[in-house]
């Protein structure tokens, strides 16, 4: 997801909370003006907004307070009045109080909370033993309760703990729903550049003892975006909204701008021990498909990293081969039912033959390895191919080595009569990708995006996208990564990702299988899947939440690289998705899905889509 969306030229602000009461948002702001007003404006759709006007924050003695130090304010409903809990910056120290409102205009304080000086929030219409409620966020999650509103006991034992170490919670908003108490929270640690990392979570608790955790999200509910580390902003929460079918939270951009992200549909969040639909391909039982054949001194060591098309009823797979000289070339194998291969041939269909691809052995010298070979091994060639069909040729991208200098984006084409001949016609390969940059995993788009084709490909630790006008490339134009698709940084992917087969065009978006690997298990590739938009593809619309393929069997762990399920080709054939994946660095497997079924359950992935806040300020205010 990249940043998009964000209101412009608007006054300098300060957003401070959320309230949702009778299906309307009041969105709570400050300016940054010299005469300081508690600014609001409401909403029927939670994202176009009209000013509703000022609201007053007096001290209990009736006196306006000094809006400069207010930080946060969380509101609640009690049987017919509005109350807020509110922190003001005092010094070192933050000041968490509660105040009452009969008409949202004017918040009178009527306690002050000296045990907690964290964003709280009071539970709406809710009583517990005659006490009212209210959790507070910090290193834990801590409850509090009152039998007045006015004096308040912290509970000595947290009621739920972070599972990131050194994060503070945020409480965004609190719920009663049908089986419990739903808490959404934001969770901030420090990056590298001392940068607030944010996420967001939720948890539900007993609605008959609210000390009870019933159920805390697997997974988070949404992370901040990777491309959000290189831009040079400042940006922070202050507020979530939730309906029956959606979550919504509100963020302040540089000081001066508001932005929503509409998340995840929130009946998920709720439903508790009935989690996210876990994804998963089906390996089939016949794996491995394709292994290396002794007596061809070519595919002799490692048949894998599979590209694979479906073409005049039948799927046409194109492999990486090592044999007896450690040079990856290209071999051919077809099958009409997907699994059982019908067709091999004894000869390899494509052979490095450009300087970028190989490098001369001389007989009887050793050459060592460079740093730069894959796990397969070998003295470079032609790698992990990936095709496309486009009209009516075939588009192979593939990984150029010349076993010492960085690999990168090789791409050729072939007319697809005749491929479908045998009549292996390449057209000369040329390098797409810039020198002395480690660049692979590039897949095209099967089709044009307004006018321009679509090349993925990886950068570590990135997907990057590129728009072209061409595919004639002449080898003075190289891919330079427009925009970018990165790791997630408390997800299985969180160390590297790239491009596996070419996106699919599906009814709900372009499905991207890919490949990932993550700090918390940093040996081994996994696949996982992307919906993209289909009008702007570096827009993820959802993403798996755990891998739907892992290297678990014998087949994915004995060979040249332990761990490794590497996806380069996915078809579909009559509501089947068939991914070819290599297992291990040495032999080709396939595993499949039914399509419609998976794209289904995928929807319950989707990521946070960033929303235009447009306010309609009065001139008087």
């Amino acid at each position: 997801m990249t940043v998009r969306g964000i209101l412009k030229d608007t006054n300098s602000l300060r957003g401070i909370g959320t309230y949702k009461h009778h299906n309307q948002v009041q969105l709570y702001y400050l300016p940054q003006k010299k005469d300081l007003s508690l600014l609001t404006s409401s909403s029927n759709d939670d994202f176009n907004f009209n000013s509703s006007g000022k609201t007053n924050l007096l001290d209990s003695r009736g006196r306006k307070i000094n809006l400069a130090n207010l930080l946060t304010l969380r509101v609640s409903h009690l049987h017919n009045r509005h109350i807020a809990t509110y922190l003001l910056k005092k010094g070192m120290i933050n000041s968490l109080q509660v105040a009452e409102s009969q008409n949202l205009n004017d918040f009178q304080t009527i306690g002050h909370i000296s045990q907690i000086g964290e964003i709280s929030q009071i539970v709406s219409d809710y009583a517990y033993k005659g006490n009212y409620v209210m959790y507070a966020g910090g290193r834990n999650l801590r409850i509090l309760t009152s039998p007045d509103l006015r004096k308040w006991r912290l509970d000595k034992k947290p009621v739920m703990t972070s599972d990131i170490g050194g994060s503070n919670l945020e409480i965004g908003s609190i719920e009663k729903i049908a089986h419990g108490i739903l808490v959404t929270y934001f969770q901030s640690i420090k990056s590298g550049d001392e940068k607030l990392f944010y996420s967001i979570a939720a948890a539900i608790f007993d609605n008959l003892n609210p000390t009870k955790l019933i159920y805390k999200t697997r997974e988070v509910i949404w992370e901040q975006p990777s491309e959000w580390n290189n831009l040079d902003i400042e940006i922070r929460p202050f507020g979530i909204v939730t309906d029956n079918t959606k979550l919504i939270s509100y963020w302040e951009l540089n000081k001066r701008e508001i932005l929503a992200i509409l998340h995840e549909p929130k009946p998920r969040i709720e439903q508790a021990e009935k989690t996210t639909p876990l994804l998963s391909l089906k390996k089939i039982k016949q794996n491995p498909i394709l292994k290396p054949i002794v007596e061809h001194f070519w595919e002799s060591k490692a048949t894998f990293n599979p590209a694979a098309i479906f073409d005049e009823g039948k799927i046409h797979i194109v492999y990486r081969a090592i044999g007896d000289h450690d040079m990856s070339m290209l071999g051919y194998a077809s099958s009409r039912d997907g699994v059982n291969i019908d067709e091999r041939l004894d000869e390899p269909i494509y052979v490095p033959t450009e300087p970028f691809e190989f490098q001369s052995v001389q007989t009887g010298k050793a050459i060592p390895l460079s740093p730069y070979a894959s796990g397969g091994g070998g003295y470079g060639g032609a790698e992990d191919p990936r095709i496309t069909k486009i009209g009516k040729k075939l588009y192979m991208t593939y990984v150029a080595y010349d076993g010492s200098r960085p690999p990168r984006v090789a791409l050729t084409s072939i007319n697809v009569a005749d491929f479908r001949r045998k009549n292996w016609k390449w057209k000369k390969p040329v390098l797409i990708s810039p020198p002395g940059v480690v660049d692979k995993n590039a897949v095209i788009f099967p089709e044009k995006i307004n006018g321009k084709y679509v090349i993925m490909h990886r950068i570590y630790p990135n997907i990057l996208i590129d728009y072209v006008d061409t595919l004639d490339f002449d080898g003075s134009i190289h891919l330079h990564g427009e925009h970018t698709i990165g790791p997630r940084k408390l997800f299985w992917d969180s160390r590297k990702v790239g491009a596996g087969a070419p996106p699919i065009k599906t009814d709900l978006g372009w499905l991207l299988i890919y490949h990932a690997i993550g700090e918390q298990d940093p040996g081994r590739y996994k696949i996982g899947a992307m919906l993209l938009d289909l009008d702007d593809p570096s827009i993820v619309l959802a993403r798996t939440h755990s891998p739907i393929l892992e290297p678990e069997e014998s087949y994915e762990n004995e060979g040249l690289k332990y761990g490794v399920a590497y996806p380069c080709g996915a078809v579909v054939v009559n509501d089947t998705l068939l991914v070819y994946y290599g297992g291990a660095d040495m032999v080709t497997c396939v595993a499949k899905a039914k399509l419609s079924t998976f794209l289904d359950d995928l929807l319950y992935h989707s990521v946070g889509q960033l929303r235009q806040v447009l306010i309609q300020a009065e001139n008087n205010i």
